[in-house]
């Protein structure tokens, strides 16, 4: 089950709070204020709970073709999957990575991205840089940094020409913000990285296989547990349902959505920033709120997954993560589980790729994706038993990913507005979050957050 079918209230419904959203930040928040004993509705625009996590079928295994892997340091997602016994194996990191990297490409085991001895030392000394500004950062309020208003005012692209001489790891690191933020080095703020560094506790943790962010991966996907806590709300998910106005009164809110109307005390509102601004609002939100969605877009990404009749590529003694600047696919990684019958890589356009490619026929896309993978892993590769992808900046009611993102001028101008309520409304989602920023973990954190702050105020 995958949560109700939309149904249409004969009059206005009538619950402690309305929930806009059911991926992990509206169902976590549902299921705490459920288990308070407070009644919810939980209105999904979209036909199926989960959010930016999706299921897919990969030569007859469940897989997720959005969010997937899980850290140590996850831990909000990793007590979830336990309640509802769902288990984390871990990412498949034996043998060489490959990085290729302004003409550099290098066979390398371990954590640490390698380039030529000088480039590597200039990177350490930027990553190191990086993290010690990050160390500074509070989170959830990086706008009180004590050099907020200057990393903000600088994008991660301006800081790399500034403060990093040499191309390939100027290279390196366009590559890696590609990959941890969906966006080019250009897009983003440099505090704005910074944050997300500190969220995270660190670049290494953020890019990390043992230790780090993709240390493992869900038998069975980790779109499941939204489903599971979808099935245990019951009644209370309402599938179909875009909202498309929130009022105001003295005495508590109306929710309209395209389903019919609901009548509540509070609402929680876990639409990332730029699609909770197409709701109609009474009355209309604050300057700072309405001026933070124009400066938060969602990232660029689109995400693959093939299935083989073997994983070739540890014959050839490789893990199967390459990081590359020659293609347009990448970076990608092995997603063997213990259920996966031959082999499998996943991997993603993100940023500029992302954009380049979302518009165009998926029989290109595929065929670039195979064109890039022979590159590394020869002929074999480009004979794969099953084939599918996402492409998220075309989903209807994600519209990008992973996360959103801010522009040089919106932490420090109009952060607060991030977190901070509107009378009766509540925001939550991944973007919220006190730690882990833009990951399920960080979804989770906050609709635990915003079931508290609603609880309060009943």
């Amino acid at each position: 089950m995958t949560g109700n079918e939309a149904k249409s209230p004969q009059a206005a419904a009538t619950v402690d709070v309305v929930i806009v959203g059911a991926g992990f930040a509206g169902l976590t928040a549902a299921r705490a204020l459920r288990r308070a004993g407070r009644t919810v509705a939980v209105l999904e625009a979209d036909d199926r709970v989960g959010g930016r996590t999706k299921p897919a079928t990969l030569d007859g295994e469940t897989i997720d073709i959005g969010g997937q892997w899980v850290g140590p340091t996850q831990t909000h997602l990793l007590a979830l999957a336990a309640d509802y016994g769902v288990r984390a194996v871990p990412q498949y990191a034996d043998g060489d990575n490959i990085i290729d990297i302004a003409g550099q490409r290098v066979r390398y085991q371990g954590e640490v991205p390698m380039l030529a001895p000088a480039d590597l030392q200039e990177f350490a000394v930027a990553v190191a840089t990086l993290e010690a500004a990050a160390a500074q950062v509070p989170v959830p309020n990086p706008w009180r940094a004590p050099e907020a208003a200057a990393w903000d005012a600088q994008t991660v692209e301006s800081w790399l020409r500034a403060n990093v001489p040499g191309e390939p790891a100027r290279e390196l690191f366009r590559a890696l913000i590609r990959a941890v933020m969906s966006s080019e080095a250009a897009d983003v703020s440099l505090l704005g990285l910074l944050a997300y560094m500190a969220a995270a506790g660190g670049l290494g943790t953020l890019i990390g296989t043992r230790g780090g962010a993709q240390d493992s991966l869900f038998e069975g996907s980790v779109w499941q547990i939204a489903a599971r806590i979808a099935d245990e709300l019951g009644d209370a998910v309402v599938l179909g349902a875009p909202v498309t106005r929130i009022a105001q009164d003295e005495a508590g809110v109306t929710v309209a959505s395209d389903r019919g109307l609901w009548r509540a005390r509070r609402v929680i509102v876990t639409a990332p920033p730029a699609l909770a601004a197409r709701i109609a609002y009474s009355p209309p939100l604050p300057a700072q709120r309405d001026g933070l969605t124009q400066r938060m877009p969602m990232g660029s990404v689109i995400k693959v997954a093939l299935a083989y009749e073997r994983p070739f590529w540890r014959e050839q003694g490789l893990s199967g993560l390459v990081i590359s600047d020659r293609t347009e696919f990448g970076p990608w990684f092995d997603r063997c589980t213990p259920l996966t019958r031959g082999g499998a890589l996943v991997g993603f356009f993100d940023g500029a790729p992302a954009r380049r490619w979302a518009d165009r026929p998926a029989a290109e896309r595929r065929a670039r994706v195979l064109d890039d993978l022979a590159l590394y892993f020869g002929e074999e590769a480009r004979r794969p038993v099953d084939y599918v992808e996402e492409v998220w900046t075309l989903a209807p009611h994600s519209r990008g990913g992973y996360v959103s993102v801010p522009v040089p001028g919106a932490l420090t101008g109009f952060g607060p507005a991030l977190r901070e309520p509107v009378g009766r409304i509540h925001w939550a989602g991944t973007e919220t979050a006190d730690a882990w920023i833009g990951y399920i973990d960080g979804a989770i954190r906050s609709g635990e957050r915003a079931a508290g702050e609603v609880g309060a105020g009943l």
